[in-house]
């Protein structure tokens, strides 16, 4: 970061850690928790999808399967054919903004917020390598009703300073993006939490220190973070915690770390499978989709009451040899996939019935090189399975993937990453899934519309993709 771009870094530090960020349990939107669980569990279909047509029926079943139809490419979030070059959200000039990734999904309200990981500044603030979190908003019903909206009407939380600290410079920038701030709990210091901050100030996660979930309970959003990063020998995350952003409608990203979920240690309090962690909620539990070491796991499940969010009280892992959830010390498998998966995104569809699981796979030999590499999709009608075998929404190798959407020197159109230097990741469901319901009862095809983020160039891109599911056996 420049420095002659700290002076709104460092006004909005003192305002976090003047108490913007302290216990505001009591703040909320006005519909106290009603807000977040009506929207996660809505006759509309979870926050935000939306059913053609009647119901599915299908309640009653115990197992889906699932086949890939279509995939289609709508838009980059962030730049255009070069970093410089605004995508019509145009960030580098209303936030200062040039490279992203991620953008995890938290329904309050009418609001959809999007969490963003290490984030790139346009002109004299946070250069790469420094790379802290942001987060933007936009109306939910408009996503619902058109996913693209993402493409054009983000709103990220903003510094204090108006207008930009590089408006001198550059007039056309009008403000600068928030980054992220960290509160950690009382007497423990911050670095047990961060390990590579952004530039000079501790509290706030740089490089690899990012969230890997989000959901909103009683007027707050919690974020499920990855950090204590290690960049060698590999790159690797080795603690999740859970942070509660009390004022999610002040917009002002300060975050306070309530507790750690786990620690990429077998002695750690899950066993080192919940670093990277997809939450759900759903009937008065909050579901934990987990993986531990980066792109090497499989698939964990966990679950605690909402009323033990906070603290974790109730915490119990599935253990799939017994169908039964059990004492989190105890050794279980995956309830799916063995090996190469990092991020992971999982939400219920409630006008389907069903659980949908959308993430990266990428598959090594033993010398560490990538064999396969996809973006891929399963379906399930409990959170503990079934799930379907694997539905290949993106192959990186497909040739036809790659005739469309592998860049020359620059990215223009549909061309929107460099495939001989990286792929997709960072792949996450928006809560706008449409159901159309199929002939045969429990049947249907679900549009799931998905952000996907590409690291050359560094940014995010929306997708959907069409899936017919019916009922297996």
């Amino acid at each position: 970061m420049a420095r002659n771009g700290s002076r709104a870094l460092t006004a909005l530090a003192a305002t976090l850690a003047a108490g913007a960020c302290g216990d505001s349990a009591g703040t909320s939107d006005g519909q106290g928790g009603a807000a977040a669980t009506t929207a996660a569990t809505s006759s509309t279909g979870g926050p935000g999808s939306t059913t053609s047509g009647a119901g599915t029926g299908g309640s009653a079943l115990e197992a889906f399967t699932a086949t890939f139809e279509s995939r289609t490419f709508h838009c980059e979030l962030v730049q255009d054919a070069t970093l410089e070059d605004p995508a019509e959200n145009q960030l580098q000039t209303r936030f200062n903004l040039t490279g992203t990734d991620l953008g995890i999904p938290a329904v309050l309200g009418d609001t959809l917020y999007l969490f963003f990981g290490d984030t790139v500044g346009y002109r004299e603030i946070w250069p790469f390598g420094e790379d802290p979190d942001s987060v933007a908003r936009v109306p939910l019903s408009a996503v619902v009703t058109d996913p693209t909206e993402v493409c054009r009407s983000l709103e990220f939380a903003v510094t204090p300073d108006i207008p930009s600290v590089a408006n001198d410079t550059n007039p056309a920038i009008l403000r600068d993006f928030a980054g992220a701030f960290l509160t950690p709990p009382s007497g423990e210091p911050i670095e047990s939490y961060v390990a590579q901050p952004a530039g000079p100030f501790p509290n706030m996660p740089g490089t690899f220190e990012v969230p890997g979930g989000a959901l909103a309970s009683g007027g707050k959003i919690y974020v499920f973070y990855a950090g204590l990063a290690e960049l060698a020998p590999t790159v690797r995350m080795t603690k999740s915690y859970l942070a509660a952003w009390d004022d999610p409608l002040g917009f002002v990203p300060g975050y306070r770390i309530l507790r750690t979920i786990d620690e990429l240690d077998p002695s750690g309090p899950l066993a080192g499978r919940f670093i990277q962690i997809a939450p759900a909620l759903h009937d008065g539990f909050v579901y934990l989709f987990g993986t531990g070491e980066y792109r090497r796991s499989g698939v964990h499940l966990a679950r605690v009451p909402v009323t033990g969010l906070e603290d974790g009280a109730g915490t119990e892992v599935f253990d799939p040899s017994s169908a039964s959830f059990v004492a989190p010390g105890t050794e279980v498998a995956p309830i799916f996939e063995s090996e190469g998966v990092g991020e992971i995104s999982v939400a219920y569809v409630e006008a389907a019935n069903a659980w949908v699981a959308l993430y990266q796979r990428e598959l090594h030999d033993g010398g560490g090189n990538i064999t396969d590499n996809r973006v891929v999709l399963r379906v399930a009608a409990k959170p503990e399975g079934p799930w379907t075998d694997v539905v290949t929404v993106v192959d990186m190798a497909d040739p036809a993937f790659q005739a469309a959407h592998c860049c020359g020197a620059t990215c223009p159109g549909d061309q929107i990453l460099h495939c001989d230097r990286a792929g997709l990741y960072g792949a996450n469901l928006l809560p706008a899934v449409t159901v159309t319901p199929g002939a045969a009862p429990g049947s249907a095809t679900l549009e799931v519309p998905f952000l996907a983020s590409t690291w050359d160039p560094y940014g995010v891109v929306l997708f959907s993709t069409r899936v017919a599911i019916a009922p297996a056996g």
